[in-house]
């Protein structure tokens, strides 16, 4: 993550420019949607608190003022509303007053910070596969088609999807190396989904 582009991103955001703002969003949307989701354990609601924190950083823009981290100051914020969330609700009292005394020491947030990091990183990869390859991986795991499903829809052999699966796993695997302590539940999904594929496509 380049925390220079951050803080561009950040002082074009403070004049006013809406691309900035767009691209602050992109970069953020998904893993504050995820961390606001560990302290609401509503996906929904979640993405209401994200959404709300961006649209008060753009009204406030003209006093917005981040001395330190782009990314820690949003990460700060989405926590603050979501602990003021629960405060005003008062839903599931036990869980809500749980989460209030514990929310400094058990909710690691680095680690939804590293996140940031590998949901780029993983999309960035898949970006630079070879376009059918990328086709194929984005309709297996975004979509959940089978392999005997991509196949069809493509036009192409279900030996032609397994092996451009296969090659596309490969490549994150290598490229990814340095998030492998991360990794290990999301290769384990696919190798899963790898292998039931397989099942289906022998039918």
């Amino acid at each position: 993550m380049d925390l220079t582009e951050d803080r561009e991103l950040y002082l074009k955001l403070k004049d006013g420019d809406e691309q900035a703002f767009k691209a602050l969003f992109l970069r953020y949307y998904s893993a504050m949607c995820h961390f606001a989701c560990q302290f609401l354990a509503d996906s929904e609601q979640a993405e209401e608190i994200v959404q709300d924190m961006f649209v008060k950083i753009w009204e406030k823009r003209l006093v917005l003022n981040i001395e330190t981290s782009v990314k820690h100051y949003l990460f700060r914020s989405v926590r603050n509303h979501c602990l003021n969330q629960i405060q005003h609700e008062k839903i599931k009292k036990q869980y809500a007053s749980k989460v209030l005394e514990t929310a400094q020491h058990e909710i690691n947030t680095e680690q939804y910070f590293l996140e940031v990091d590998l949901i780029q990183r993983i999309e960035k990869c898949i970006d630079s596969l070879p376009p059918k390859r990328k086709e194929i991986f984005r309709l297996s795991r975004e979509q959940g088609l089978k392999y005997k499903e991509i196949a069809d829809k493509l036009d192409i052999s279900v030996k032609t999807v397994e092996a451009q699966m296969g090659l596309a796993l490969k490549y994150l695997r290598e490229e990814l190396k340095d998030f492998s302590n991360h990794l290990t539940t999301l290769f384990f999904i696919l190798k899963k989904n790898n292998r039931s594929n397989r099942g289906t496509s022998s039918h």
